[in-house]
C-alpha cells in the first residue's frame, strides 16, 4: 500500500523546487531528465509536490504555484514554507500525519512519544520527513520523539483539524448506506460466479443484513467445496466499500464479537469503491478469520478506536 511519505526526503523536495524553478523548459520529461542527475525517486517527489498544490501539471508541463515562484532558494526558508502546507492538507497525507501525532503526549512542559521497536519501523518514513524538517526532534538514544516547541500550534490544529457539520454528517451517511447496500449486491454476484464447482440457486445465498442489521455480518454464502460427509460449508461475510487508497473502513463492536466467535468461517470483504455504484473487484481484498488476521493483527493493520461507550455501573 503507496504511503504519501514512501521514498520522499526533504533534499528531492528541495531539488526538484530548484529544477523548476531554474529552468525555462517546462516539460515533465525535461525536468525529470534534470531532476534525476542529482536525485532519485521523481515521481515520488513530484506526487507528493503536486499534492500539496506547490507545483501543477499543465499538459505535460510542470509550473510552480504562484507562492513558491518568488521563492528563495535556502533550503531553511523551503522547510518554514513547506511545514504549514504539509500540516494543513488533505486526504492521505492528513491521514498518515495525524495517525503519527496521534502518538504524542504532552508531559510537563514537552509533547513526547516514546516509540517502540516496531513502531519505529511502522512510522519511518513519516518520523523522517518530519525530522528533516524540524517538526520533531529526537532523544540522543532516537527512542524519543519531541513536537519542536515552534510548532505547537500547528501540532494541535493537527490532531484536531477535522470538521463536519450535522447536515454533512447526515448527507455522508445516506451516501455511505447507498454505497454499503450496492457493494452488498456486487458481492452476491460475485458469489454465484465464484461458486460454480457446487448447485446452488440464486436465492440460496442469504442476503442477512437485509433481514437483520444485527447480525454481524452481511451475508451468508457458501464455500466453494464440501464437507467430509458431502454437505454445505457456510462462509459469512462482511462486506466493506472501501477506498483503493488506504482500505479504510469501520468495523462495530458486534461485529468484531461476531467475527471472534465465527472465526475461520468469517470474511471481510474489502471492496474498492469506483463510483457510487462501481467497484474493482479485481483489487477486492477478501480476508478470512478477520479477527485474528485484522484486529489482533497490529503489524499489518491500524486500528484506531473514535468511539468508546460507557455505562454508570449501579450495582455498586
Amino acid at each position: 500500500m503507496k504511503k504519501p511519505f514512501d521514498k520522499i526526503k526533504l533534499s528531492q523536495l528541495f531539488i526538484l523546487y530548484n529544477t523548476l524553478a531554474d529552468t525555462q523548459v517546462r516539460n515533465i520529461d525535461n525536468i525529470k531528465r534534470k531532476y534525476l542527475e542529482s536525485a532519485l525517486f521523481f515521481d515520488e517527489t513530484l506526487c507528493l509536490l503536486e499534492d500539496l498544490k506547490i507545483v501543477k501539471n499543465k499538459s505535460g508541463e510542470l509550473f510552480l504555484s504562484k507562492e513558491f515562484s518568488s521563492f528563495h532558494k535556502s533550503i531553511e526558508d523551503f522547510k518554514k514554507k513547506i511545514i504549514p502546507l504539509l500540516l494543513s492538507a488533505s486526504g492521505d497525507i492528513a491521514n498518515d500525519l495525524r495517525t503519527f501525532l496521534l502518538n504524542f503526549q504532552i508531559n510537563k512542559d514537552r509533547i513526547l512519544y516514546n516509540a517502540s521497536e516496531l513502531e519505529k519501523i511502522k512510522y519511518s518514513d513519516t518520523r523522517n520527513i518530519l525530522l528533516e524538517l524540524g517538526f520533531i526532534t529526537t532523544s540522543e538514544n532516537n527512542r524519543t520523539y519531541f513536537i519542536n516547541s515552534d510548532y505547537t500550534d500547528l501540532y494541535y490544529k493537527q490532531i484536531s483539524h477535522r470538521i463536519l457539520t450535522p447536515e454533512a454528517l447526515k448527507k455522508k451517511q445516506a451516501e455511505n448506506d447507498s454505497i454499503g447496500l450496492a457493494a452488498e449486491k456486487a458481492v452476491i454476484e460475485f458469489e454465484i460466479k465464484r461458486l460454480t464447482n457446487i448447485s446452488l440457486q440464486r436465492n440460496e445465498i442469504e442476503h442477512t443484513s437485509q433481514a437483520n442489521v444485527l447480525a454481524g455480518y452481511d451475508i451468508k454464502s457458501f464455500e466453494d467445496n464440501l464437507d467430509s460427509n458431502s454437505k454445505r460449508i457456510y462462509r459469512y461475510i462482511e462486506v466493506k466499500a472501501v477506498s483503493i487508497e488506504d482500505y479504510k473502513y469501520y468495523w462495530s463492536i458486534n461485529e468484531i464479537k461476531i467475527a471472534k466467535v465465527l472465526a475461520e468461517e468469517y470474511y471481510l470483504y474489502l471492496l474498492p469503491v469506483v463510483s457510487n455504484d462501481t467497484f474493482d473487484f479485481e483489487k477486492m481484498m477478501i480476508v478470512n478469520n478477520p479477527y485474528k488476521n485484522v484486529y489482533l493483527n497490529r503489524l499489518d493493520w491500524n486500528k484506531e478506536e473514535e468511539s468508546i461507550s460507557f455505562s454508570k455501573n449501579l450495582d455498586k
